[in-house]
């Protein structure tokens, strides 16, 4: 039985994701499909990629993830299908794969639409699960992709006393999610006094395990599950309550 994982920024407003799990179901019956989230802000692949990027591995071997973000339709872009170490993965040629791998894939195939003319994109989806679904394989469907968009993820950037990152993501209860990763800060000095800026006069001077570390309503930083910094606020909203947005700066000083 085959996994499928969806990820699209169709929202939860209209018929776009109920169509393609019909479609996908009267192709593969016996598929199991899994919701990773349809509420990925339009167009935007990079927040799509991170999503991705950090769940992926944790399904079983050989599932397939499709992510349908900054679509253009059929004609408007190029399909692509790509085998990354265990893992099966089938986006739109937009750059959304290059910020999700951290090496070059197995292989990466863009789907031929022209050996089978079919009349939606969800079709197309379908003929490439179903490729994989029973002969494990994408070398069939079209040809090797040797030239295809590539996006560069922003990293943060390591200095000698201070490491400039960004928040990346605001997650359902308003804590601030960075770039900055738990191995960024283990190169620097445990001696010394860290600082976490995310204002120009407003900091954070420590980095707890747990949100219950501090009273309720107190800022802090943390490292979430996924090794990322994030500024939160036990029991409150820390982008409304500390004014962050996507892609504010957050710099963490050594002194």
């Amino acid at each position: 039985m085959a996994v499928i994982t969806l990820l699209t920024d169709f929202g939860d407003k209209d018929y776009y994701v109920g169509l393609f799990k019909g479609d996908l179901y009267m192709s593969s019956p016996s598929a199991r499909i899994v919701d990773i989230s349809h509420s990925i802000p339009p167009y935007d692949i990079v927040t799509g990629a991170f999503f991705l990027k950090n769940v992926y591995s944790h399904f079983p071997i050989g599932t397939i993830h499709i992510a349908r973000i900054f679509e253009q339709g059929i004609g408007g872009q190029k399909l692509l299908a790509a085998k990354y170490g265990h893992y099966y993965f089938i986006a739109p040629d937009n750059g959304f794969l290059s910020l999700v791998f951290d090496n070059k894939p197995d292989l990466m195939v863009e789907v031929d639409m022209s050996q089978v003319k079919l009349k939606t994109l969800e079709e197309y989806y379908c003929r490439v699960v179903k490729e994989i679904t029973f002969n494990n394989s994408i070398g069939s469907i079209g040809k090797v992709a040797k030239d295809f968009v590539e996006k560069k993820a922003m990293m943060p950037l390591i200095q000698e006393h201070k490491i400039v990152g960004s928040v990346i993501h605001i997650d359902n209860f308003g804590n601030a999610i960075t770039n900055i990763h738990v191995k960024d800060i283990e190169r620097f000095d445990k001696e010394k006094q860290m600082r976490i800026n995310y204002r120009k006069y407003d900091f954070i001077d420590r980095i707890v395990p747990n949100y219950s570390d501090v009273p309720q309503s107190y800022s802090l930083a943390r490292f979430n599950s996924l090794g990322y910094l994030e500024l939160c606020i036990n029991c409150g909203n820390a982008a409304d309550l500390l004014g962050l947005v996507r892609g504010d700066a957050v710099q963490i000083i050594f002194e």
